[in-house]
């Protein structure tokens, strides 16, 4: 049983502005808030290792560089977050983070919302990260 008390916090990372806003909206929409988003991978590092998220959405190629570093921080601090890509190198993406989803671009909103969910119930299920019991 769990209860917001705040809309859920979702960090964004996307170079493209216009994807960027259409996120942005589609938490909005969910009831939660998209508390940032960054458009290179530096800003987007910071965040990472500064920001108190409930999830975040992660573009693969943020303006030409791959954005697993951001990824890696954010999984070391145990925020989940999903890929929102075009990209084609899945295979790397799932042997590197098994347990992120993958959406393909270009992305109907309700594969998003529904992906996003997930994340977010899974966040306050798990209490560390024990595997569930099959």
């Amino acid at each position: 049983m769990t209860h917001m008390t705040k809309p859920p916090q979702i960090l964004i990372v996307e170079d493209e502005i216009l994807i960027a806003m259409d996120l942005e909206d589609m938490v909005a929409e969910m009831g939660g808030t998209a508390i940032a988003s960054a458009h290179t991978i530096q800003a987007a590092i910071k965040l990472a290792e500064s920001i108190e998220a409930d999830a975040a959405i992660l573009d693969v190629d943020v303006a030409g560089q791959l954005v697993f570093p951001v990824a890696d921080i954010l999984a070391a601090r145990g925020i989940p977050f999903l890929f929102n890509t075009g990209h084609s190198a899945e295979d790397i993406l799932r042997a590197r983070y098994e347990s992120a989803p993958i959406c393909r671009k270009p992305t109907l909103p309700r594969q998003l919302k529904s992906a996003l969910k997930q994340l977010l119930s899974s966040k306050n299920d798990s209490i560390g990260s024990a595997p569930l019991p099959a």
